[in-house]
């Protein structure tokens, strides 16, 4: 079951990262291509898994690699769905929650790259998990009860604390602290682990923030005022909680 669940993510990682590229490079109706000389990639390229694995990761006509940010997208979704898989087996919920982590994995991809959390990624997922969510309950395999205004009261929290985060980032550092890509992330990442997990989800957020940034000083490739994006945070704090999110809850206040 494993196996079958994390050879699926591998196919739908490597569309998902894919699309995430045309997505950024707005192409429409054209092949996978490599984005330096549009040279259409061989069939063993579509996947940047497989193209590591068998030695292709170098554009046949350029030489330039493939883009690590598509790999980080696939592996992300690879483990998200092999680890559902071995501690929940394949019941509906872990299925909804498979598909919120779709939408994740493609923003991994392209904030890493560009710094950028596309609106034709996050807009319609939003729109996709308050319905879901308000029918189906939050993407968390080890919730028990559910209300059905759990997911929105979770998108509700995430829009209201990155907002005002934005709003003082912008007026401490200026613009491009934080974006509205961020907001609208946390927005989803409420919906998907709903209300009181979104909680957790920020709190995690918050946490590895901080410690990549310092990571980022004392490397000394970085300053107060160098850029750095919260995204990959969002989404690492949203797939802890999606996985572990009750467990977490119990440990903390037992």
């Amino acid at each position: 079951m494993v196996i079958v669940a994390v050879l699926a993510a591998l196919v739908v990682g490597a569309g998902s990262s894919l699309l995430a590229e045309v997505i950024m490079a707005r192409r429409v109706g054209v092949k996978p291509q490599c984005p330096y000389c549009q040279e259409p990639y061989s069939p063993v390229r579509w996947s940047a898994v497989l193209a590591l694995l068998t030695g292709r990761r170098a554009c046949e006509r350029c030489g330039q690699p493939l883009r690590w940010q598509r790999l980080a997208g696939e592996v992300f979704l690879m483990v998200l769905w092999g680890v559902l898989a071995a501690r929940y087996g394949l019941i509906w919920r872990v299925a909804l929650t498979m598909l919120a982590g779709v939408p994740l994995a493609m923003v991994l991809v392209t904030d890493l790259e560009t710094r950028l959390i596309p609106n034709r990624i996050m807009l319609p997922a939003i729109v996709a998990m308050a319905v879901l969510g308000s029918l189906m309950g939050p993407a968390v395999p080890g919730i028990g009860t559910w209300t059905w205004w759990q997911s929105l009261a979770g998108g509700a929290v995430g829009l209201g604390v990155f907002g005002v985060l934005v709003m003082l980032g912008t007026l401490v550092w200026g613009e491009g602290a934080l974006g509205q890509g961020d907001v609208k992330l946390a927005t989803y990442i409420g919906l998907v682990v709903g209300f009181p997990l979104i909680i957790e989800a920020l709190v995690l957020t918050f946490v590895g923030g901080f410690v990549g940034a310092v990571l980022l000083l004392l490397s000394r490739k970085g300053s107060l005022r160098s850029f750095f994006p919260y995204g990959p945070f969002l989404v690492l704090g949203a797939a802890a909680t999606m996985l572990c999110g009750i467990e977490i809850v119990l440990w903390y206040w037992g």
